[in-house]
């Protein structure tokens, strides 16, 4: 499909440059990225059913070396820098072995990172091998077999939940003798307990009792169990009795900075991306393509830690009081794992007398465990990593229950309830109890 020339730009966007083009193969995509110094005016189509895809940029040069582009996929078999109706203008074409639906997207640049154009090539992966059909037996069942139960082999998603303190540190302390380190193990115990019972989710417990474990440690322990979500549980304190209520915090964007840009300089891939780094480090890639990743990798993390503090605020709002409107950024050391999304529970302070009560009671643990525990399974259910079993599970189908109305069942997978009426062929935004619904592919 062509893409309309974006018309009427600023003069500013004169004189660009693409400063690199690279090429990767994935199992499920080829993916093409241009750099530039400034925001692109582009046109992006393709031509020939499909068999090359163009790119137009208006007042661009171009500074990348395309000579041997095309050997690193063998989705592409060519790629041309092309003459332009002006002298300033810029023209690469990609010639694809076969025709390809593309998708794109653009990256805004900052201080740190370059702006960027991303072309995606999605391809279907091979088949390895056939399934193998066994023969029948020629004898004849009296009675006819059960129905064997089989286990999807799909895999769990991995929560780790951090109490956060714990042995000689022993964090804030209130009134009363109300111990921070108690409290955190507590909920924490609370929340794994919850998760657990979830099918599709595997929570695990960063400190089991009460010891000292290093802020760096807790990061090596939520990657040595390949965690997908680090989630680590506090309780506030301060030195008057006033403050109070819940709050989410995530990693302040220069404390992500910093912690990137010393890494990268320490050499240290692992520390900044666990597996991602390890397959960079091992490859071919050159320091600007390793860059890529990291930095891609790097947004993904953070912008999904944002996304689940978003929807444990909002549950945790439910049950108590909060001290923030919103989840808010924090340089702080246990969430520096670029690699893991994380982010930082305060359920609300112990040096507030009532608060500080509350919190040493099971059932307002449990509240605050239960917030935690939905806002981390939602996160996931919305979207799922692809070869997980809540993956599977989101196009099969959902049984309604006891209090349940449309409106509740879309918000629960991230849908609407348009959507669930016209896969289900509903007229009305009435449904029963034990009624099979159909539910969309977000």
């Amino acid at each position: 499909m062509s893409i309309v020339y974006l018309c009427f730009m600023p003069w500013s966007y004169a004189a660009n440059l693409v400063t690199a083009i690279r090429i990767v193969e994935h199992a499920d995509k080829t993916r093409i990225v241009f750099d530039l110094a400034k925001k692109p005016l582009f046109n992006l189509y393709d031509r020939h059913k499909k068999t090359q895809i163009v790119v137009d940029f208006g007042g661009t040069r171009n500074l990348a070396n395309i000579s041997k582009l095309a050997k690193l996929s063998s989705n592409i078999t060519r790629v041309e820098q092309a003459k332009s109706a002006k002298s300033s203008d810029l023209r690469i074409i990609f010639h694809l072995a076969k025709p390809i639906h593309y998708r794109f997207f653009e990256l805004a640049g900052s201080k740190t990172t370059k702006n960027r154009i991303v072309i995606d090539l999605p391809v279907k992966p091979t088949k390895s091998s056939k399934a193998v059909v066994k023969q029948k037996s020629p004898a004849v069942a009296k009675k006819p077999a059960k129905k064997a139960v089989i286990k999807h082999p799909r895999r769990d998603v991995i929560i780790a939940i951090d109490a956060g303190h714990g042995g000689k540190d022993p964090g804030s302390i209130g009134f009363k003798k109300f111990v921070e380190k108690d409290i955190n193990l507590a909920i924490a115990k609370k929340t794994v307990a919850i998760l657990n019972k979830k099918k599709g989710i595997k929570a695990v417990l960063i400190r089991k009792d009460d010891r000292y474990i290093s802020l760096n440690e807790r990061s090596a322990i939520a990657r040595k169990f390949k965690a997908e979500l680090l989630v680590s549980v506090h309780a506030d304190g301060f030195t008057s009795s006033q403050p109070s209520g819940a709050s989410t915090l995530i990693l302040s964007q220069g404390r992500a900075n910093y912690e990137f840009k010393k890494n990268l300089r320490n050499d240290n891939v692992d520390g900044l991306l666990g597996g991602v780094g390890e397959a960079i480090k091992n490859s071919d890639a050159d320091d600007d393509l390793q860059y890529m990743f990291l930095d891609l990798g790097q947004q993904y993390s953070q912008g999904a830690g944002y996304n689940v503090a978003s929807l444990i605020h909002h549950e945790l709002a439910k049950v108590t009081g909060m001290h923030k409107s919103k989840p808010y950024e924090q340089s702080l050391a246990v969430l520096k794992s670029l690699d893991i999304p994380s982010l930082l529970v305060e359920a609300g302070f112990v040096t507030n007398y009532r608060e500080g009560k509350k919190l040493t009671t099971s059932s307002h643990q449990y509240k605050i465990a239960n917030a935690i525990a939905q806002g981390s399974y939602l996160h996931f259910r919305n979207s799922p990593p692809k070869d997980t079993y809540l993956a599977y599970m989101r196009n099969s189908t959902h049984i309604v229950t006891k209090g349940e109305s449309l409106s509740v069942i879309a918000n629960s997978y991230g849908t609407s309830v348009t959507r669930i009426k016209q896969l289900n062929n509903l007229t009305k935004n009435t449904v029963f109890i034990g009624q099979k619904l159909k539910i969309p592919t977000s």
